[in-house]
């Protein structure tokens, strides 16, 4: 069982994400631990498509509806919706039940990344979704700086971007940190 708390919302710059001392997600891991977690002091909006959260099924709110998503990210973020509501592990799933997305296209490893047919899809058609936990140290990536030059790519051809900064499973200055990197 998790507990979120809503971030408010500026449109800004790159320069004004920053990380907040507030608690915005709370979570009993499957070991009973309780963690507690701080992300970003607000959403940033920065014109014109791209939109910063840090807590991943906030990114809900500001996608146009009926587009399918390209979706980097190490977990599916597709388990069921159940009493409990949308949340981080299953929005994607609940946006697709409800058909506010039409279609969720993965890319969960380095290797799918470098070797996704990208033709096969009409990016400006896209929304691009990224949890920037994808690039966990645990991710293991080789090619990193192929993998920042490729989502630097996709970002300039969506139709909307989202990044979620993802405080329950990446140190949040990490996040920022490879944020400045892909945009």
């Amino acid at each position: 069982m998790h507990k979120q708390y809503l971030t408010p919302i500026k449109s800004w710059t790159l320069a004004d994400v920053k990380l907040w001392s507030h608690i915005v997600f709370e979570e009993t891991d499957e070991n009973s631990k309780f963690h507690q977690c701080t992300g970003l002091e607000y959403i940033v909006k920065i014109e014109p498509n791209i939109v910063i959260v840090d807590n991943h099924d906030r990114v809900l709110e500001f996608r146009p509806k009926g587009f399918p998503v390209l979706h980097i990210d190490q977990h599916t973020d597709m388990r069921p919706v159940w009493s409990d509501g949308v949340n981080v592990g299953n929005f994607l799933r609940h946006a697709l039940d409800t058909h506010f997305i039409t279609k969720s296209t993965q890319i969960n490893t380095e290797y799918s990344l470098l070797n996704f047919d990208y033709s096969s899809i009409e990016l400006s058609n896209y929304i691009l979704d990224i949890d920037l936990d994808f690039r966990h140290p645990d991710m293991s990536i080789e090619q990193f700086d192929k993998t920042i030059q490729i989502t630097k790519e996709l970002i300039k051809k969506a139709k909307v971007v989202t990044i979620a900064t993802s405080p329950y499973f990446l140190d949040q200055n990490l996040a920022i940190k490879i944020l400045k990197k892909i945009i």
